[in-house]
């Protein structure tokens, strides 16, 4: 299939762990790139947000898709730091929707799991009622609703779950806690009451190529298929890797949250995204030897 397409796509957010992740390794050659961080090689562009530049910028670089990345998406900072938070996740956000809006523009905006409560025995889809005390998961379910009360449908909203690279360094799921163990680290007081379904960001940057290239729109959730609590996670981890020298400690995800109220039980349904564009998830093992050589 040709991917010389009559689109130029501008990537928001580009600087973050997702974004830098599909700026490298998305296959829509011909992206136009933004960071709000410098780049030290000028790869990618850095422009004032200011609402008739933006506009300009958007025609004439005949913008006709747009990814939204860009978030504070750490519920810890989100929860310290209340009014940067709403600043960059709901009050930056909205004003950038209202001009993709009034130019019909698609966009995608990056929502999350954590519109959940995470009660037990629920499985999570596109329809059922978000619900989260989370501050974050309420920024996210703000956006929303903000977008529904728009009566637009030229968008797309992805509810993201954990997701994981390959890359040691990338201070994600797995990554982290082997970075951790090559430190020196050994005893690892792990969550056993937090469940969810973690994807491998290489899935993700498929299903966004995938996404702009169709422009498909609606609500999807984005998860991988394996789900499990993250202590078990961890502990699949070590054993498939041969690690033996650890210690792995149960405990519960209050002994982190700091009333954060982080959900227990995130079993999203990926059921509407497998039927629409047919992915395999990637099982998380065959992601760990590219992590630890």
């Amino acid at each position: 299939m040709s991917l010389k397409l009559s689109m130029n796509n501008l990537i928001i957010g580009s600087s973050g762990k997702i974004g830098f992740y599909y700026s490298q390794r998305t296959k829509l050659k011909n992206n136009i790139f933004v960071s709000r961080k410098k780049d030290k090689k000028n790869k990618f562009l850095k422009f004032n947000f200011g609402k008739i530049i933006f506009k300009n910028f958007l025609k004439k670089k005949k913008i006709s898709r747009v990814v939204i990345f860009t978030a504070i998406s750490d519920p810890l900072k989100c929860e310290m730091n209340k009014k940067e938070s709403h600043n960059v996740n709901i009050i930056f956000i909205k004003k950038l929707i209202d001009i993709l809006i009034k130019e019909n523009i698609y966009f995608i905006f990056f929502s999350s799991e954590y519109i959940f409560s995470g009660r037990d025995k629920v499985l999570y889809k596109e329809h059922t009622k978000p619900n989260s005390r989370m501050l974050y998961g309420k920024q996210k379910i703000e956006i929303e609703n903000y977008i529904k009360k728009k009566k637009y449908n030229n968008f797309l909203v992805l509810r993201l779950t954990k997701t994981y690279g390959d890359n040691i360094n990338d201070k994600t799921l797995f990554s982290e806690t082997l970075k951790q163990y090559t430190n020196g680290k050994r005893l690892f007081e792990v969550a056993n009451d937090q469940h969810f379904k973690p994807l491998y960001v290489n899935d993700l940057i498929k299903i966004l190529d995938y996404f702009l290239r169709k422009r498909i729109t609606g609500i999807f959730n984005v998860c991988g298929d394996q789900y499990m609590s993250r202590f078990n996670f961890i502990r699949m981890m070590f054993k498939f890797l041969d690690i033996n020298d650890i210690v792995l400690k149960k405990c519960s995800i209050k002994k982190f949250d700091n009333k954060i109220y982080f959900p227990k039980k995130l079993n999203l349904s990926n059921k509407k995204i497998k039927n629409k564009i047919g992915i395999k998830f990637t099982n998380f093992t065959k992601v760990l030897k590219k992590i630890y050589v």
